[in-house]
């Protein structure tokens, strides 16, 4: 069976309720919708009995491999997604007695019930122990949960620091402070040497209890592929992991680990907030993990029905795990108590039909360092160097993806980037302040001289606070808290754009504060900042040859959301068509564009549930006629289209074709 977009689904069986009836929907289910793989769920959620005993374990991994095996004769590999290594948090069960395993303690002294100290040698050699269980039956793919870290679900957080952990610290540190002094030293300001301990002690341990327990995996089944699942990146840096060297340590001599990123919609959310959380979530972990391993993101209908997920908000979950060129997906549809398939769903029909089209996406798919764009690099010790003024752990996650998701959400073509001391030179780089805090003097001095540089508000700050705002020719910088009743609104002073003169943006709702800069030399000014009487305050987004600069600061509760409306898109976009050569879509709303950077190719995805009318772009120094357009129809099957473009005299292309409300549609220039 060809399967080059591989769907694996996620079950969860319970032996006792197990029916003859179930098997049969399964292995029906299994045909119909092409699953290549099947993961079974171990001491699962409602069923979990937090760390089980090793004699458990070996009865629940005989109940899997009896239950399998109907499955391995229809040519389905089987894996086992084990739900708990430290655990995810506490549910009212304490670690058992018999076992060797000391609880975690967080930040602010709270001992866990059932979630594991992870530097404590009891658990290591218990949790790689039963991983060596579980591959016992030879798995395709043996999963690590989520809960492999040390930040846990609310209201727990952040871990450890048990007794033990302090010691370590202190003996780091050479100091004898309390839990209380040292995490106050640890979340106030920017990098420090306490930060830098905890820091490195949690990468030190999970890199420990990994190997651990890919060595104990691969002496019983060296043919088994080890698996990390992650949720969100900011929350992964607090504690300081690096993706490709954790994945690595997972690997065996003949099998590459793999990942699976999150998907960020347990439920259906509005189609737009998606297109940023996307971003912000799968795009930025496919970023960091790299080319060298498999992902596999991962497709959950939580709490498992129609009412937390439509059919089609999930097809277009799927379709658009093309533009981080996904191997395939986990799909996670049912309930983790054992009810098995639920046919009333209709998903075995729903990827039925996608199937084709996920395959075509797959073989003709652009990987993120492939990508043409505006390079939005990060840095996974980006937690390191956070500044926190106020002492708290909210203050040390460190969004780096701001840009990445504003510039891909308006259409705007972006390649983001691993940062690991490469060189930049001669792109287009979109930067945030957290991202640059992360830098010497010299590579920012390097990066902003030798690139068209992005700028945001917090960027502008790092840069005075570093004594180099000659690097935007600026003298001083006053950043105008938000809602100090000073700036309201932005104004494009003498601009038309959406047909609109003189447009606003709001400076008071759902935004950061302004970083109001005073220049030493001649810029191009876009707007300007007024308070409530329409008093002038200053410059907002300006540019020069060398930088566009939008000092707005990320805010904490809403983001950038402020600035999501056509008019900064009307504005950024007639920049990018006047002074550079960025591809980018036009008047097309909600629309996203993957490109590669030969610009043969692009992927057009439309994050709204609204149609639009025909697909406009601009490209630099590239001449398109005609284009092979490969989409889904009304009846979800793929068809193609070869179709003619015309050129206007702006510079734009255009082609006649709708692209249906959350709809992926595959472009290929012919010439």
């Amino acid at each position: 069976m060809n399967n080059p977009y591989r769907y694996t689904l996620r079950l969860a069986v319970d032996k006792n309720v197990y029916t003859a009836e179930k098997k049969q929907r399964l292995i029906d289910f299994v045909k119909k919708a092409h699953i290549s793989d099947v993961a079974f769920f171990l001491n699962q959620e409602e069923l979990s009995d937090t760390h089980i005993t090793l004699d458990k374990a070996k009865e629940l991994i005989k109940n899997v491999d009896e239950i399998s095996q109907p499955l391995k004769e229809l040519g389905v590999t089987i894996s086992l997604n084990p739900w708990t290594t430290m655990n995810h948090s506490d549910r009212g069960i304490s670690i058992k007695p018999e076992l060797d395993i000391k609880p975690m303690v967080n930040y602010q002294g709270v001992t866990s019930l059932s979630m594991a100290c992870p530097g404590y040698s009891g658990w290591a050699d218990y949790i790689s122990d039963i991983y060596a269980i579980w591959a016992s039956i030879h798995p395709h793919e043996l999963w690590l949960e989520d809960d492999f870290r040390h930040y846990k679900n609310a209201p727990f957080k952040l871990g450890c620091f048990c007794d033990d952990h302090m010691k370590q610290y202190n003996d780091i540190l050479q100091t004898d402070l309390s839990r209380e002094e040292f995490v106050h030293k640890m979340f106030t300001g920017g990098e420090n040497i306490y930060r830098n301990a905890y820091l490195q002690v949690a990468r030190k341990e999970i890199f420990h209890v990994a190997h651990m327990i890919e060595q104990k995996v691969h002496a019983v089944s060296p043919t088994t592929t080890l698996g990390l699942m992650s949720s969100w990146p900011e929350v992964h840096a607090l504690e300081g992991r690096d993706w490709q060297k954790l994945l690595d340590l997972m690997s065996g001599e003949d099998t590459p680990a793999v990942s699976r990123p999150h998907l960020p919609a347990y439920n259906e959310v509005s189609p737009q907030q998606y297109a940023r959380d996307f971003e912000k979530y799968t795009v930025a972990t496919r970023t960091e993990v790299g080319d060298k391993h498999k992902i596999y993101p991962e497709m959950e209908s939580f709490l498992y029905s129609p009412y937390a997920k439509s059919n089609k908000f999930t097809q277009f979950q799927l379709d658009t795990t093309s533009l981080v060129h996904a191997d395939g997906v986990l799909l996670n549809m049912f309930s983790m108590m054992g009810d098995g398939i639920n046919p009333t769903y209709r998903y075995d029909a729903l990827l039925d039909d996608d199937k084709e089209f996920l395959d075509f996406l797959y073989n003709h798919g652009v990987d993120i360092e492939q990508r043409g764009g505006v390079i939005v690099p990060m840095n996974q010790d980006v937690a390191q160097t956070k500044i926190d003024e106020e002492g708290t752990l909210e203050g040390l996650v460190a969004s780096q993806t701001q840009w990445l998701e504003f510039l891909s959400t308006m259409g705007i073509a972006t390649k983001p980037l691993n940062y690991i001391d490469q060189e930049i030179k001669n792109k287009y780089v979109a930067v945030t302040g957290n991202f640059l805090n992360t830098l010497n003097d010299d590579q920012i001095t390097q990066l902003l001289t030798r690139n068209f540089v992005l700028l945001d508000g917090d960027a502008v700050v790092i840069l005075n606070n570093r004594h180099l705002l000659n690097l935007i020719n600026a003298t001083s910088i006053e950043v105008l808290k938000n809602r100090s009743g000073q700036q309201s609104f932005e104004q494009f002073d003498g601009t038309t754009i959406s047909g609109i003169s003189d447009p606003r943006i709001t400076m008071l709702t759902h935004t950061g504060d302004y970083v109001r800069i005073q220049y030493q030399s001649q810029v191009k000014v876009h707007s300007h900042a007024y308070d409530r009487f329409e008093n002038n305050l200053g410059p907002v987004t300006v540019s020069d040859d060398k930088f566009y600069i939008l000092p707005m600061t990320d805010s904490p509760k809403y983001g950038w959301q402020a600035q999501y409306t056509d008019i900064r898109e009307g504005d950024i976009k007639h920049f990018f068509e006047e002074q550079l050569s960025v591809p980018h879509l036009v008047n097309m709303y909600n629309c996203k564009m993957v490109i590669d950077e030969a610009q043969t190719q692009m992927i057009v995805s439309n994050w709204s549930i609204d149609n639009v009318d025909g697909i406009n772009f601009f490209l630099k120094d590239r001449s398109v006629k005609r284009v092979s357009i490969t989409y889904r129809d009304e009846n979800n099957q793929m068809q193609n289209e070869v179709l003619d473009v015309t050129l206007d005299k702006k510079g734009i292309y255009h082609v006649d074709f709708t692209v249906k409300e959350l709809a992926v549609v595959h472009i290929q220039f012919l010439d």
